[in-house]
């Protein structure tokens, strides 16, 4: 495992979830690239569970993922635990359901997609990549 990859890909899943956030929060129209009608899917009743914003859980999780690959890049041994590996890979297990489950939303209840959500969704993918290999 590089820990190079794990702190490239939370600093870009935070980039995007901290954007998503901030729109909402401050109702700034999100600006895509690709034409699709970010702000529908984005501040549908989906964006949120349990009462949350979808993205305060997600910055939460990068930043787990940037301090866990920095601490490693540094040569921190505690976080070389098996413990403290195994969480992080449950963590990141969970995450990639949860981004299954939004990606699902997307395509088959709202059928609009937000390219934001997605570059989370395949951020999340690539950093359990990364830790299983």
């Amino acid at each position: 495992m590089n820990p190079v990859y794990l702190i490239m890909l939370s600093l870009i899943g935070f980039a995007v979830s901290f954007y998503i956030y901030y729109s909402k929060k401050y109702d700034k129209p999100m600006h895509c690239v690709i034409g699709e009608n970010c702000d529908a899917v984005v501040k549908s009743k989906y964006g949120k569970t349990f009462g949350i914003e979808n993205t305060v859980p997600g910055m939460l999780y990068y930043a787990v993922i940037l301090i866990y690959g920095v601490a490693l890049f540094s040569n921190r041994n505690i976080f070389k635990l098996d413990t403290v590996y195994y969480s992080v890979v449950i963590a990141s297990i969970a995450s990639v359901l949860f981004a299954v489950y939004l990606t699902s939303v997307q395509a088959f209840v709202l059928k609009k997609w937000c390219e934001y959500c997605i570059v989370s969704s395949i951020a999340s993918l690539l950093i359990l990549l990364v830790l299983l290999f």
